[in-house]
């Protein structure tokens, strides 16, 4: 077993209190880089929030700090042609995330301002709302960030075409798109694919897909921005126009519009496993989104916005639909506007687009002085990195290029020990993406939040304060190059002190307070203190006193650590828990020999596996049909390395087939949760209704020599260790890697309160700690 994202994620939730407010919004692409200021993605950098929702229609579970796109009122290409069926009840006007342990929820916003710019024009209210009498199609896509299932072909389907003929493409790489219709009763299908597009045959059907859907009227949003009808030409509106600030925005509520009776919303949640994610991938890394509505053949909105939703508002649609009616019914839309992000910015960077010739092309744009022409986004350009400080010095490394791997470490040297920092990191997540795992951000442990801009940290222990004598990295990250130009990594460093005790007394120093530099060496205690800084930076290929060793799979969650150059073995453990027992399975691990050598290869809970190792591969199976229980989350695959290298290295383990199954009149009755390399959901057959699993990742130094419920790792489970967790989970004293693993008691993969009651339980012999 090891250090897992989804254990130290939480308990750093638990623990960490953010005293630093996010940076702005995500940085849009092209696509909407011109539009005015009242359409944004992420503003303020909100990313959604952890909690459950109850999709039931009602939005009072729902608040305004959950906003990760916002639209504006009345931008429906119809209002742009004369005499066209006004129909702005298609009109999305903002965008809402949430997710807990297994959902990740939606809420979106539409208008309907018909009431002050068309309040002649009934229709479609004289009919019933539009989730009443409407039947228009709309996707939601979702970017899981995980390379092994994205869908490319900018999301044409491998058949040729697009997703049920609705003429959209996407530039942003994603990974599932869900489809339904606005009034429900088509679908919700979960759509997968490849690099060669989308799969037309679904991946769930509305049956399977486990998604819920539901809508209500009114809306959250206070205020309804949008253009009013008295600008420019006809309807006093031209395409673009929400490009331009002076345009006549007006909160359409200070107008007379109802929203209480004129607007709605609709709320969907969709089960993680269905996204082929957890929990923790939204934490650690984030997810992206994009709503896109249609009508005819066509999208006509979208959230985060998308300027090909207006690029042809003004023209007639007459070939395919109506004269009177807008082209943007029947023309093609090239999305290429950043998705929504949900639990962490970054991400979400477009793939660079192929030259093909099924690839759409963008229409010509009418000739209009206001109609903004698509930024050209630069392409082969290289990056330069600036590394800047308050306190350490700063740094530059020139000639980075995309998907090159560039390390910043700010290093910090002190002949006095470090009690307590508090420190925060700032970068661009559209031109570096993140790949230090929160643990190793700081040396000196603590508390860190990397989940948005700006990464916050902090970390305090009088008992045991942090030593820095012989100098190393205070803060570290690892980047990947995604973009070009210039750019900044800064550490704000807000409080760094010296401490130490010394016959019963407690000396401390601050060397920064409140981001101010101090002069230690006149306080009492301090007179000798010497402290210095520097700040480095180094490509992947430079970085010799660290490895950093990531983990993936198709079945089971990523994770990640950092190592000293020093650590002779690092173990990389896959854990399960399954409803139903395991009676066969095979595997391939690949892992970079350069790096790591094989030491011990495992698979604990089995009688007799079967092991070929071969140089940067191990090739494992079993077959056991007195079937083996894992009933609790336990080692499934395990392989401790010995480390021969330094830098980044992948451990990868593909789970080609998992078999589970019962026995009925003396044979096995099974089903394979995983076959042929797929994921698959067996729920559908007879006795297999009720099954899930739970599957998650953990690298850690050394060899498994834990004991569940022994948290201080002295042996035995005693009380110390239960006072001891109630301490951790009190913020009064840190864990390691090995002791969070122990604090695990009850095998839930979590550390909670929950283990805290385990340990007493079985000290009173009322419960059996799992092994």
């Amino acid at each position: 077993m090891k250090n897992t994202k989804k254990l130290i994620s939480i308990v750093l939730a638990a623990m960490l209190v953010i005293t630093a407010a996010v940076s702005a919004g995500v940085t849009a692409t092209a696509a909407s880089d011109t539009l005015a200021s009242y359409y944004s993605t992420n503003p303020g950098g909100n990313v959604g929030a952890q909690k459950t929702i109850t999709v039931d229609g009602d939005i009072s579970d729902w608040d305004s700090s959950m906003l990760i796109a916002q639209g504006a009122a009345n931008d429906d290409p119809r209002v742009y042609r004369p005499n066209s069926m006004y129909e702005v009840a298609e009109d999305l006007y903002a965008l809402y995330g949430a997710y807990d342990d297994s959902n990740l929820y939606l809420m979106w916003e539409m208008t309907n301002v018909q009431d002050v710019v068309a309040p002649n024009d009934d229709y479609p209210l004289s009919q019933g709302t539009l989730y009443e009498t409407m039947e228009f199609p709309l996707f939601i896509f979702i970017d899981t960030g995980k390379t092994a299932d994205a869908i490319g072909n900018n999301g044409q389907t491998t058949t040729g075409g697009t997703l049920w003929d609705k003429n959209i493409t996407v530039q942003n790489s994603f990974n599932r798109v869900i489809a339904t219709n606005v009034k429900g009763n088509n679908g919700p299908w979960i759509y997968g694919g490849t690099s060669a597009g989308v799969n037309p045959v679904e991946m769930y059907n509305a049956s399977t897909s486990g998604v819920v859907v539901k809508y209500g009227k009114g809306i959250l949003s206070q205020n309804v921005y949008g253009i009013d009808k008295a600008y420019g030409t006809y309807n006093n509106r031209v395409p673009g126009d929400m490009c331009n600030e002076d345009a006549a925005w007006v909160d359409f509520n200070t107008k007379g519009h109802k929203s209480s009776t004129m607007d709605f919303h609709y709320e969907v949640s969709v089960p993680l496993d269905r996204l082929g994610i957890t929990k923790s991938d939204i934490t650690s890394n984030g997810i992206g989104a994009m709503l896109a509505l249609t009508s005819g053949l066509s999208g006509m909105d979208c959230l985060p916005y998308d300027l090909s939703m207006n690029d042809n508002a003004d023209l007639d649609d007459g070939e395919h639909s109506q004269e009177n009616n807008s082209f943007e019914k029947s023309d093609e839309d090239f999305i290429t506007a950043s998705f929504a992000r949900i639990g962490a910015l970054g991400g979400g960077t477009p793939v660079t687009q192929p030259t093909q010739p099924t690839t759409p092309t963008q229409p010509t744009q009418p000739t209009n002085p206001t109609t903004p022409t698509q930024p050209t986004q630069p392409v082969g350009n290289t990056l330069k990195l600036n590394a800047t400080s308050n306190y350490f010095s700063s740094a530059v490394y020139d000639n980075l290029n995309a998907g090159d791997t560039v390390t910043v470490k700010y290093n910090l040297t002190a002949n006095y020990p470090v009690a307590s920092a508090q420190w925060q990191l700032d970068y661009d997540n559209t031109k570096l993406r993140l790949k230090t795992s929160p643990t190793a951000l700081c040396t000196a442990g603590g508390a860190v939040n990397s989940a948005a801009l700006p990464i916050v940290g902090n970390f305090t222990d009088i008992e045991s304060p942090a030593d820095f004598s012989t100098g190393k990295a205070f803060v570290q990250a690892e980047f990947e190059v995604i973009g070009s130009g210039n750019t900044t990594v800064n550490l704000t460093v807000n409080e760094l002190n010296l401490g130490y005790s010394r016959n019963n007394n407690l000396y401390l120093a601050s060397v920064v307070e409140d981001g101010v530099i101090k002069n230690v060496s006149g306080q009492t205690g301090f007179t000798n203190a010497t402290v210095s800084q520097s700040t480095n930076i180094t490509t992947g290929a430079d970085s010799e006193d660290t490895l950093t060793v990531h983990v993936t799979s198709n079945f089971f969650e990523d994770a990640d650590a950092t190592f000293d150059a020093g650590t002779g073995k690092v173990t990389v453990s896959y854990l399960l828990s399954s409803s139903m027992p395991v009676f066969n399975t095979q595997w391939l691990m690949t892992y970079d020999s350069s790096k790591l050598t094989v030491d011990t290869p495992s698979m604990p809970k089995v009688s007799n596996p079967s092991f070929t190792l071969k140089n940067g591969k191990i090739i494992g199976s079993f077959t056991d049909l007195s079937l083996v229980d894992y009933d609790y989350l336990d080692d499934f695959v395990t392989v401790t390395f010995n480390v021969v290298g330094t830098g980044t290295t992948t451990v990868n383990l593909q789970l080609d087939y998992l078999g589970v199954g019962y026995y009925k009149d003396g044979d096995v009755v099974e089903a394979y949760p995983v076959d042929d390399g797929v994921k698959k959901v067996i729920t559908g057959q007879p006795g297999f209704e009720q099954y899930y699993n739970n599957n998650v990742s953990l690298v850690y130094e050394g060899t498994p020599d834990f004991k569940r419920g022994d948290v201080d790792l002295n042996g035995t489970v005693q009380i110390n260790d239960a006072t001891e967790l109630q301490r951790y989970l009190a913020e009064f004293n840190s864990l390691s890697a090995a002791q969070m693993l122990a604090a695990d008691a009850n095998a839930d993969g979590k550390v909670d309160v929950r283990d805290v009651t385990a340990i007493q339980r079985a000290l009173a012999d009322k419960y059996v700690i799992p092994d």
